[in-house]
């Protein structure tokens, strides 16, 4: 399946996207973009496989933090909360994991969660980016609920 239309690589993200599909096993992209995950800023990826996080080096970034990504696979996520529609922002819910087995306590699976806010491409117009703003979780949503699996796997590859 083809990267969806508006959602491609800037280009002042290609070597990342080179260095995240290396590393990960991303598949075909569909989406690529700058977020920000939490405080730190950085680039998404989301496959049919996953979604894939890398955090970009900036002046107030950690060393130890630099250039480290996170992988999770869909089975992984328990849903995808629209936080603030207009604002880019939605949260991820996902399964809690400890070396790849599932973390439970009274025999339901532990979850937390990870907020992204979308950024702004280089050279982006600004209506565009409204737009994209606004489909953020829409399509998010949608590669996850295509891609949602009827049980959760007692051991994943995903790196939270």
């Amino acid at each position: 399946m083809p990267m969806i239309e508006g959602w491609e690589v800037s280009p002042d993200r290609k070597k990342v996207l080179e260095k995240m599909l290396s590393t990960d096993p991303i598949g075909e992209p569909l989406l690529v973009s700058k977020c920000q995950l939490q405080a730190d800023r950085g680039t998404i990826i989301a496959s049919d496989n996953g979604f894939s996080w890398r955090i970009k080096m900036t002046g107030n970034t950690a060393l130890i933090k630099a250039g480290k990504s996170k992988w999770v696979r869909w089975y992984d996520v328990n849903q995808i909360i629209n936080e603030k529609p207009n604002k880019g922002m939605i949260k991820i819910e996902m399964f809690k994991r400890k070396k790849g087995a599932l973390v439970t306590k009274n025999g339901k699976p532990k979850v937390f969660r990870w907020r992204f806010i979308l950024n702004r491409k280089k050279n982006e117009p600004k209506d565009h980016f409204k737009q994209r703003r606004q489909d953020f979780y829409r399509v998010m949503n949608e590669i996850f609920q295509r891609n949602k699996p009827d049980e959760i796997p007692a051991v994943s590859d995903s790196r939270m």
